[in-house]
């Protein structure tokens, strides 16, 4: 089982190494904003904040997506770990981290954002996420803003230049050699 590491969540248990990922597998985990900010600061991005979102969101190899959720009839932007094969608009419903791989994630436990801090591993299989959609909307409060704009900005141009239906083709391509054995 997950053991709870200070006040910062939990390390990941015997159980992940087991199942290789199985939650990663479905969704990447969700970013809080301190981990955002903590990233924009070490990269030394500069101007407001929606500035500095988009300037993190379109770096070479970035890991990141915007994504958003419906709680008691409002639509939450936030951001996650992008899936593989995909952009920084977080249109795809499910889909294998893309800092997943066959050693595991290739975050360090200090780099990896709240919601995979705060997943509490299970020996049956059944995790437990710490980190939830009311809290996170919470969090993501303040960014509302920046994170729709760019998120509409976006998913406008992606449709429209066919770079969805590309993810979608490479993404299927991945999971074709996911399937036969050749990608962890």
């Amino acid at each position: 089982m997950g053991i709870m590491q200070n006040t910062d969540g939990y390390r990941p248990g015997e159980e992940c190494s087991h199942c290789k990922g199985r939650c990663c597998r479905e969704k990447g985990c969700s970013l809080a904003p301190s981990d955002l900010e903590r990233a924009i600061k070490k990269r030394g991005l500069t101007g407001n904040k929606r500035e500095k979102i988009l300037s993190f969101l379109q770096e070479d190899g970035n890991l990141y997506a915007i994504d958003r959720f419906h709680l008691e009839g409002k639509e939450i932007y936030y951001m996650r770990i992008r899936h593989h094969a995909y952009t920084f608009v977080g249109e795809d419903a499910i889909g294998i981290c893309a800092a997943l791989t066959a050693a595991g994630c290739i975050l360090s436990e200090e780099d990896r954002p709240k919601g995979g801090r705060y997943l509490e591993s299970r020996p049956d299989g059944h995790c437990i996420q710490h980190y939830g959609a009311d809290e996170m909307a919470e969090d993501w409060l303040p960014y509302q803003e920046s994170l729709s704009s760019i998120y509409w900005e976006y998913f406008q141009k992606f449709k429209e230049d066919g770079t969805f239906d590309k993810c979608d083709e490479e993404y299927f391509r991945f999971l074709r050699t996911f399937r036969e054995g050749s990608v962890f």
